[in-house]
C-alpha cells in the first residue's frame, strides 16, 4: 500500500506570522480548485479537541497543505489560503470540521480601489500599475498571449482605471481575451486563442511542461478534437497554463456520441494527431486516509488548424 503523507500548518499572518497549529497524523481531505479569477479550496480535518478547533477559527487564518507520496519528494499543495468560512459538526463516531478556503490574494487586493490613470497604456503596464498600486510584489505571469500584444501601444496616451482590482481586471479579460488565475502568490494571465490567432502564438511551438503517461491515469482519458478531461494519480506540477503532452496516452476514449462517429469517419484520426493541450481548470484531491489522490484537468487543445472547435476556449 502506497503511503500518502498530507500535512496542513495554520498561520495568523499571510506572510511570515505565527504558526497556531499543525498536524500530519489526523485524517485530513484536500480538494484544491484552481479556476479562473481565483483558487479556492476546503480542507477537512478529523477529530481535533477543542483547543485546536478554537485555534482554527480565531482571527485571520491562512493554510498551508503539503503532500508526498510513498518516500517522494514533498510538494506543497495550496500555500496560505485564506479561511473564508469554517464548519465544524459531529457525525458519530467523528468530529468533522471543514476550512472553506480562498487564494491569499483575493483577500489581500481583489477589493482595494484603484483610481488612476495609466500613461502609455499597453496591456502590461496597465496590469503593473493596477497590481503596484495595491501593494502587490509577488509574480505576473502572461502565457500564450499573440506576439506584441502585451506590449502593443493603447489608442490613446493614457487611459483612467476605476473600480477595485477584480473589476479592473475582468475588464481587461473582456478587451483582450484572457483569463486570470491565482496560485502560489502570483498572478497568471492565460490568452484564449481563436482561429484568427493561434498561430501567432507560442502555443503550437513551445515545449509541454508536463508528459502524461498511461500508467499515471486514474480513469480512461476523454480526449476530443478542442478538449480533454483527464483524471490522474495527483501531479503538483500541474497547473492552469500547463501545457500537457498527451502522446503517451495510449488508451483514449472520444468525447464524440456514436452518431458523431458514424457520420464524421475522420474524426478520431484529425484528434488523435493534437497532442498537446493546455489546462484551463485543475482540480488537486486527496486525502492520508482514503484511496482519494487524484489531478482532474480540464483542458484545450491549442493546436492550430480548421477542424479545432476553439469556441471552448470562451466556455
Amino acid at each position: 500500500m502506497l503511503k500518502q503523507y498530507v500535512s496542513i500548518d495554520v498561520w495568523d499572518q499571510p506572510d511570515g506570522g505565527n504558526r497556531v497549529f499543525f498536524a500530519d497524523g489526523l485524517r485530513i481531505d484536500f480538494d484544491v480548485r484552481l479556476l479562473p479569477q481565483f483558487s479556492r479550496a476546503t480542507f477537512t480535518i478529523y477529530n481535533m479537541n477543542n483547543e485546536q478547533i478554537t485555534s482554527l477559527m480565531s482571527g485571520d487564518r491562512y493554510v498551508t497543505v503539503k503532500t508526498r507520496l510513498h518516500d517522494g519528494e514533498l510538494h506543497t499543495i495550496a500555500n496560505k489560503y485564506y479561511v473564508n468560512n469554517a464548519n465544524d459538526q459531529v457525525i458519530a463516531p467523528n468530529r468533522i470540521t471543514k476550512l472553506f478556503c480562498q487564494d491569499k490574494l483575493r483577500k489581500l487586493y481583489s477589493e482595494q480601489q484603484c483610481n488612476f490613470n495609466v500613461k502609455f497604456p499597453s496591456l502590461r503596464n496597465i496590469v503593473n500599475q493596477v497590481l503596484d498600486s495595491v501593494g502587490h510584489l509577488g509574480a505576473r505571469v502572461f502565457s500564450s498571449f499573440p506576439t506584441g500584444l502585451i506590449d502593443e501601444p493603447g489608442k490613446s496616451p493614457s487611459r483612467p482605471m476605476h473600480g477595485n482590482v477584480q473589476q479592473c481586471l475582468r475588464r481587461l479579460e473582456e478587451e483582450f481575451n484572457f483569463e486570470t488565475y491565482t496560485y502560489e502568490g502570483g498572478y497568471y494571465f492565460m490568452y484564449k486563442p481563436d482561429l484568427s490567432n493561434v498561430s501567432s502564438t507560442s502555443l503550437a511551438t513551445k515545449e509541454p511542461d508536463v508528459i502524461l503517461r498511461t500508467q499515471a491515469m486514474r480513469a480512461n482519458p476523454k480526449i476530443g478534437i478542442a478538449n480533454a478531461n483527464i483524471v490522474s494519480n495527483l501531479d503538483p506540477r500541474i497547473r492552469p497554463t500547463s501545457i500537457l503532452d498527451l502522446s503517451q496516452l495510449f488508451t483514449v476514449e472520444a468525447s464524440a456520441n456514436e452518431k458523431t462517429l458514424q457520420v464524421s469517419p475522420d474524426y478520431l484520426k484529425n484528434f488523435s494527431s493534437y497532442s498537446k493541450y493546455q489546462a484551463f481548470a485543475v482540480q488537486h484531491k486527496g486525502s492520508n486516509y482514503t484511496a482519494e489522490w487524484s489531478t482532474i484537468i480540464n483542458a484545450l487543445s491549442p493546436t492550430s488548424g480548421k477542424l479545432m472547435k476553439t469556441v471552448a476556449w470562451a466556455s
